[in-house]
């Protein structure tokens, strides 16, 4: 029994982004645009020890189609008004993806977007030859 990945955003969703454009993004553009876009959110997901979701919710899904958004217009167009566009979509997604991160570490993301587990902090622990009464902590 093989489970399918959960999709972080369509072509449909992205192709509508951008409204009525002269280049229209071919099919294999758009596939790998989505699949850097799912890379982008999972690996700076993984960074910073907030799980992946199975259940995509909305505000990763918009994530991913600004992320597709930047790769696409990075391919399809050159010049100075290429580069703010791209900018603006992929800086606009960085700043979401950041939003997401913070608001599960803060436990203020909505019930669904949370995991029955948070982080393990030990930056209180004790180390072990403390704990022990060994060398300078156990006199």
């Amino acid at each position: 029994m093989t489970t399918e990945e959960p999709k972080y955003c369509s072509s449909e969703e992205v192709i509508a982004l951008f409204g009525d454009i002269s280049d229209d993004p071919d099919d294999n553009l758009l596939s790998v645009a989505i699949d850097n876009a799912k890379s982008w959110i999972e690996a700076k997901l993984k960074k910073h020890y907030v799980p992946i979701p199975t259940d995509i919710p909305q505000g990763l899904k918009t994530v991913a189609i600004y992320y597709a958004s930047s790769d696409i217009l990075m391919a399809l167009y050159h010049g100075e008004e290429y580069q703010s566009l791209m900018d603006y979509w992929f800086n606009k997604a960085q700043e979401l993806l950041d939003d997401y991160i913070e608001a599960y570490k803060n436990s203020e993301a909505e019930a669904e977007e949370l995991v029955a587990h948070q982080m393990v902090k030990h930056s209180h622990g004790r180390t072990y030859n403390q704990k022990r009464g060994r060398g300078l902590w156990g006199r």
